[in-house]
């Protein structure tokens, strides 16, 4: 079977279940698909913003009109808002998970761990739900973003 892991912040007693997150738990699959790219943001540690940067869910969103000339308008529109918000504090919202482990002692947790860290889990904050809705507002590329799982184990105690 392997060892599993979570992502946890032992400052804050929180996580982040792979599979709440509609991921897998080995080391190797938390390396090699998007939900190990959730540190980028959950580590963010910054008191302004620049291109690239995570504005909140309503930055992402581009309207774009029915005609050719409408949309250069428009898109022309949303550029110069993320020029203009260029080095401007960033206010995410008080439930926010960007930036929420900044300066933290997080790690990914293994149940084979002699700590037995992993059996106190369920005492702890599942943030999985705050994860996959800043993710998904910041993500643009629909294969990078992440799946909700309502129905995991761990929601049940398990």
């Amino acid at each position: 079977m392997g060892q599993y892991f979570k992502a946890v912040n032992l400052d804050k007693k929180e996580y982040v279940c792979p599979w709440c997150i509609g991921g897998v738990a080995k080391l190797i699959e938390w390396a090699a698909n998007p939900q190990g790219a959730i540190f980028t943001m959950l580590l963010r540690k910054s008191s302004a913003s620049g291109g690239g940067d995570y504005y909140g869910p309503a930055s992402r969103d581009i309207y774009l009109g029915s005609n050719e000339a409408e949309n250069v308008d428009l898109v022309m529109q949303e550029i110069f808002k993320g020029v203009a918000m260029e080095g401007r504090p960033v206010s995410p919202r008080a439930d926010s998970s960007v930036g929420r482990w900044a300066g933290d002692r997080v790690a990914l947790i293994g149940d084979y761990d002699a700590s037995k860290l992993w059996d106190e889990l369920p005492s702890w904050k599942n943030i999985s739900d705050e994860v996959v809705r800043d993710w998904n507002a910041f993500m643009d590329i629909p294969d990078l973003k992440l799946c909700l799982n309502p129905d995991c184990s761990c929601r049940k105690g398990g």
